[in-house]
């Protein structure tokens, strides 16, 4: 059989592409992996995105916090021989990152007439996070569409099992894979000139490779 099997064209992009793309991305636009409250982030810029503090009863303000992801680094199927919590299988990705999570701590004080006030200070912790997904393709017509990254679990070594790995792990999960609902890498990005792909097998992952056949 043919490399291209029944499909009249085969395109695949290599894992080292892949990564270059979301080093370009997220270098030119770091807002997609950069969130603070307003203490943090007062306004939206390329730098980091404005996000609304968390209300809660007694904290003047809401509980301010920031999230910054590094630029994430993708090993696609086969895995890497270095050793993972979560090596991807079959069809599958693993990415590596970082996430650093700041709080506002805000802090209660008495003053001497009996008024009680405080402040706060920020304080942060830096995380290694790995985490595994799979490829989602749109396809909208010959030539459009797009494929993004969807994270499907998540690991943070640092922290031993329990039910605090299980929040924690959750919590990133949910936050890693709203950050990378902004990569969609374009199906013009495969086509050639003036050929059109028209997808019929697809995304799929393997050899290092995000793979997909069809016509044009």
């Amino acid at each position: 059989m043919s490399l291209t099997q029944i499909n009249h064209v085969f395109v695949g992009v290599q894992e080292k592409c892949i990564n270059t793309f979301l080093r370009a991305l997220f270098t030119a636009r770091p807002h997609y992996l950069r969130y603070g409250s307003s203490i943090f982030v007062p306004v939206s810029t390329a730098a980091a995105t404005s996000m609304p503090p968390i209300p809660f009863p007694g904290v003047p303000g809401g509980i301010q916090y920031a999230i910054g992801f590094d630029i994430p680094l993708v090993d696609l199927f086969p895995p890497d021989p270095a050793p993972s919590l979560l090596p991807p299988g079959p069809g599958q990705f693993n990415m590596r990152t970082k996430v650093t999570l700041t709080v506002g701590c805000f802090t209660w004080q008495n003053d001497p007439n009996g008024s009680r006030g405080g402040h706060g200070m920020p304080i942060k912790t830096t995380l290694e996070v790995t985490a595994r997904g799979q490829l989602v393709a749109r396809y909208f017509g010959p030539g459009t569409g797009d494929i993004s990254l969807v994270v499907d679990d998540v690991r943070i070594p640092e922290i031993r099992p329990g039910t605090l790995e299980e929040v924690l792990d959750c919590l990133i999960r949910m936050m890693l894979d709203a950050a990378l609902q902004n990569v969609h890498m374009p199906f013009h990005a495969l086509s050639g000139g003036a050929f059109q792909l028209i997808l019929q097998r697809g995304p799929e992952i393997s050899d290092d490779q995000v793979k997909a056949g069809g016509d044009v």
